[in-house]
């Protein structure tokens, strides 16, 4: 089976993962990975399987994302296809799926949440800024209510593996 995973990422984490699931792929499948910040994805027809990674910033899915599903949304739903999201709030996850994706496309093999990051290191600019201060605002909040365990949003590689396993028929 040929699949393509194409992905945008802003700061590293959605390039991280669609890597690890290239990864985990690779052994029984064909697999070709494309930044679609960097290059043009390849229409869906020269694959088995199609695999769609966005970050999410500012609450959108990456524009490049959402114009290839405008554009291939009837292969897509014709095919094995899966969205994964990599955001700093799994917890808004489905208003992300909601709110960023075309409503027209219904991927056979769902849409996904790997995790995110909320590292400042990995930003430039005002984004740097912008994610100290939430990162620093999650921090004092949680900590004040007596929740905070010193751990912030992370990738979750079993959700990588479970869909890895879903494309190999595991």
């Amino acid at each position: 089976m040929q699949i393509l995973i194409a992905y945008t990422s802003k700061t590293g984490t959605t390039a991280t993962c669609a890597a690890m699931l290239k990864d985990a792929l690779a052994s029984s499948h064909g697999v070709t990975l494309c930044d679609a910040g960097k290059e043009t994805i390849p229409a869906p027809s020269g694959f088995d399987a199609v695999i769609l990674g966005s970050s999410v910033r500012m609450e959108r899915v990456s524009k490049p994302i959402r114009q290839y599903i405008a554009r291939h949304t009837d292969a897509l739903n014709a095919m094995p296809c899966a969205v994964f999201l990599c955001c700093g709030f799994p917890d808004r996850f489905d208003d992300y799926v909601h709110d960023g994706i075309p409503r027209t496309l219904i991927p056979s093999l769902g849409f996904h949440c790997f995790g995110g990051e909320l590292d400042p290191k990995k930003a430039h600019g005002i984004d740097r800024l912008l994610l100290r201060s939430i990162r620093n605002s999650i921090r004092e909040h949680d900590f004040e209510d007596g929740f905070y365990e010193g751990s912030l949003p992370n990738i979750l590689p079993e959700a990588i593996t479970r869909l890895a396993d879903r494309l190999c028929g595991r």
